[in-house]
């Protein structure tokens, strides 16, 4: 598997220097103005635009596995920093097939992207499958949401998802999120960031949630935010473009099936789950053993979706809301 990374614990890219590093590795790209539609044949050669965090257990062991392969299919890998530069990629024809959070695809939706979701990606269920955390040092006075007012906290990327969740939890919880001063930084140096003290407070996905307050011991958990904004609801999924769907109806499919054979393994073995989630992330696999994992399922459910589009809304991140069926692919599990 080739892999190229792009952005990956850096920064989030622009479309202009995402398109710039991609065509500096070799990949495939084509201007805004022009997309390569046209030239999207039929084919068993599939690149990925994925990220390295514990949601992504069911494909890690589906590459392991040798499921893709097993499908006629050939991933490469595009490691990137998250969906707010891998939805710009997917539509400048460097991917064809992506991993975002839901956000990202709702802002591209709204924009006139013929996004479309096609296989469930990470489903968090409060109380059993919370993954992502609001954290402060050990040692902070910081005690409640109240206490984050005037402090800077830092989130991936700012107007997406994580962000969104941190605000919902603030003012949730009795603090004002309009009072916080956010800042962006990739997930593995918030926890250096705020032991030194540029920073007070962080929001992050596993495994960055129990790494630095289980394993380092680091950080406290303040709260888990998704779980505040429902009982169980979709963080993320693998997407495509619908006019790349409707000439690679085989290729999608094929990716699919493979990626349902991951999830069933996964649920089937949460330990080779956390061991492959190890390899893909770089850990150490000890470090994982209390690390929580969100919920793996293969429907994709439109319950699940409307949520976070009412957050986003919620919070300006969407101008409108839209019936969340339009995102669907018509081969999505559902």
């Amino acid at each position: 598997m080739e892999r190229i990374n792009v952005g990956i614990d850096l920064v989030a890219l622009t479309r202009r220097e995402f398109l710039g590093a991609a065509a500096r590795a070799g990949v495939t790209a084509a201007g805004a103005a022009v997309l390569p539609w046209d030239r999207a044949l039929a084919q068993t050669k599939v690149n990925v635009g994925y990220m390295k965090i514990g949601d992504l257990s069911p494909f890690f062991l589906a590459l392991d596995r040798a499921f893709f392969k097993d499908a006629g299919l050939e991933v490469n890998l595009a490691a990137m920093v998250g969906g707010a530069a891998i939805a710009p990629a997917l539509a400048s024809g460097a991917i064809n097939i992506g991993w975002s959070n839901v956000v990202s695809i709702y802002q591209g939706h709204l924009q006139g992207f013929d996004y479309r979701f096609i296989a469930n990606g990470a489903i968090n269920k409060r109380g059993t499958n919370d993954v992502f955390g609001v954290q402060v040092t050990v040692d902070s006075p910081i005690r409640s949401a109240k206490d984050l007012e005037g402090k800077t906290v830092a989130s991936n990327t700012l107007r997406n998802i994580i962000h969104v969740a941190g605000l919902h939890w603030i003012d949730k919880n009795g603090g004002d999120s309009s009072k916080v001063k956010w800042v962006e930084l990739p997930f593995p140096q918030m926890a250096p960031a705020l032991v030194n003290k540029q920073i007070e407070a962080f929001v992050a996905v596993e495994p960055f949630v129990t790494v630095p307050s289980k394993v380092r011991k680091e950080t406290r958990v303040l709260g888990y935010p998704l779980g505040e904004i429902a009982p169980r609801l979709l963080i993320a999924a693998y997407f495509c473009s619908e006019a790349w769907i409707a000439k690679n109806g085989d290729t999608v499919k094929a990716f699919i099936a493979a990626l349902n054979k991951g999830i069933d393994t996964h649920n089937a073995n949460l330990e080779e789950g956390k061991a492959t989630i190890a390899k893909y992330t770089g850990l150490k696999p000890e470090f994982l053993k209390e690390m929580a994992l969100p919920a793996f399922e293969k429907k994709i459910l439109e319950s699940d979706l409307q949520p976070m589009l009412d957050v986003a809304f919620q919070y300006k991140l969407v101008e409108r809301k839209f019936p969340v069926r339009q995102v669907i692919s018509k081969y999505a599990p559902v």
